[in-house]
């Protein structure tokens, strides 16, 4: 928008669809261009952003300081990924602090002399908030919690279930497919039996580059202010040369003593604890010893101890389970041969490109005590799951006319809100012929009971002084659909066996 006004810029904004796989053509070869990063949570966020590249360019903040930014090559699997054309192989990562509901443009200008990548080679990531451990062999061999000294053994890797080739004639001949999670047994087999291992280091990042065969990678990111450790992998296409679906997990085995136990979450909010081969309602019949295990996964999982909690937070809906006692396992991909007769008519066998689909997201892993985790993961899950959005414009004038012209930081807030509150809704219903705008807003405050000493209690805050433009004339407290007012909400009620109302108003 333009400096003091609301009007949008003159130059058009544009997203890069491909930008997760390092792809954003409009911008290759310009001369500059900028970059807007757009915060839609309610609290400032830190990001680290990674701009695909052809050359290097010196980056502006939203006050004229030079960001420091690392120019580093683009890994291999992703230069390799079917359907990527561009011909970029570079890229610049450097890190924002970004305003609540707001956004801060960048402005980038190619450098006049060219520069090369720079990277160092490490064994094992320096010191930062957390440390990460491989063994000789590329496996991760160990996490420590730096700030509290909490050290994690563990492994982790990449397997797959065999899928089940039934006929569906009969329950006993269910075909694994895109409705049913049926593996051929409870066995698990690993990608690949090697791997290669390339660990670097940079100003701002530290990143373990761990490829395991031609359709799995992933990079595992160390950031010097982060406490969580970064694994983006990439999966596909899904070798099915050998005539066998695959079910693909990623795995993370640990010494924690879980007894039986996990928890997942319900849309981001509720834990939810689970119990292997246990049902609390009843006396459950282990009949599919995998997928009767497995739990949606919309944000988080975790396992934990006395003293020690590892939780995975997820950026999409994914399956989980803890087949075993301080194990984590979250399928990913799915490349199946049989129709499960559900519905869909064809087996679970998609492909773009002449080829099986490659999937790519993002795991955070948090290692910490329990009575901590909480404030770890409920804001770290916003984070990933509501990551900041990424426009760019083609700009033909210099820094100085541009920061002239055009406003280069915005929060639509005024104050920042309590930690344990987020803005959930923020929707314009109507507009008046007065200019009167009727919103609706619905803000949570989402840490659970007894979940933080701190966090999970009680918040106020002022509503009429949040927003940085507007003034609120009229309030009206509905139910939580927006379809009734509350004060006509009027629920049923019931005598439960213990003789309580249900009314606990």
């Amino acid at each position: 928008m333009k400096s003091g006004q609301s009007a949008l810029p003159t130059e058009p904004q544009f997203l890069c669809q491909y930008l997760n796989i390092s792809e954003c053509l409009p911008i290759e070869n310009q001369e500059q261009f900028t970059l807007t990063l757009y915060n839609p949570t309610i609290h400032p966020v830190v990001h680290y952003a990674r701009i695909p590249v052809t050359r290097d360019y010196t980056i502006r903040d939203p006050d004229g300081q030079i960001v420091m930014a690392d120019f580093i090559p683009i890994s291999k699997p992703t230069l390799n990924i079917p359907g990527r054309t561009s011909v970029a192989e570079l890229q610049l990562v450097f890190r924002t602090i970004l305003p609540a509901l707001g956004f801060n443009t960048y402005y980038f200008e190619v450098k006049s002399t060219a520069t090369k990548p720079s990277v160092k080679k490490v064994s094992q990531n320096e010191a930062c908030r957390v440390r990460v451990d491989f063994d000789e062999e590329g496996n991760l061999n160990q996490i420590t919690n730096l700030d509290k000294n909490i050290t994690f053994p563990m492994k982790q890797g990449f397997f797959y279930y065999k899928g089940f080739p039934g006929n569906n004639s009969r329950s006993d001949f269910q075909a694994s497919g895109a409705y049913m999670f049926r593996p051929n047994s409870s066995d698990t087999y690993p990608v690949s039996n090697t791997r290669t291992i390339n660990c670097t280091k940079t100003d701002i990042v530290q990143t373990a580059q761990i490829i395991y065969n031609e359709w799995v990678s992933q990079e595992i990111r160390v950031y010097n202010d982060q406490l969580y450790v970064e694994s983006e992998w990439t999966i596909g296409p899904i070798s099915i040369n050998d005539a066998i679906g695959k079910e693909i997990i990623v795995r993370y085995d640990t010494d924690i003593k879980s007894d039986q136990k996990y928890y997942t979450d319900a849309n981001g909010r509720e834990i939810i604890e689970r119990m292997r081969d246990y049902r609390p309602g009843w006396n459950y019949t282990v009949n599919e010893a995998v997928s009767g295990n497995y739990y949606p996964v919309n944000s988080r999982i975790y396992i934990k101890e006395e003293g020690r909690q590892l939780t995975i937070l997820t950026d999409r809906s994914e399956g989980g389970t803890s087949m075993q006692d301080g194990t984590v396992e979250i399928m990913i991909h799915r490349r199946l041969l049989y129709d499960d007769s559900q519905g869909v008519g064809e087996p679970l066998n998609e492909t773009a490109y002449n080829t099986g689909l490659v999937v790519r997201g993002k795991h955070f892993i948090l290692v910490d005590d329990p009575d901590s985790s909480a404030l770890q993961h409920r804001p770290n899950s916003q984070e990933l799951y509501m990551s900041p959005i990424s426009t760019f414009s083609l700009i033909k004038s210099t820094y100085e006319n541009y920061t002239k012209n055009y406003r280069q930081s915005w929060s639509a807030v005024n104050q920042t809100l309590p930690l344990n509150v987020h803005l959930l809704t923020f929707d314009l219903l109507e507009m008046t012929a007065e200019n009167v705008g009727k919103y609706l807003i619905r803000l949570e405050h989402y840490f659970e009971l007894y979940e933080d000493s701190v966090y999970s209690n009680p918040v106020t805050f002022d509503l009429q002084s949040l927003f940085l433009q507007g003034k609120i004339v009229d309030l009206v407290e509905l139910t939580l659909g927006a379809n009734l007012q509350l004060k006509d909400l009027n629920r049923l009620q019931w005598t439960t066996t213990n003789g309580e109302s249900s009314n606990k108003n």
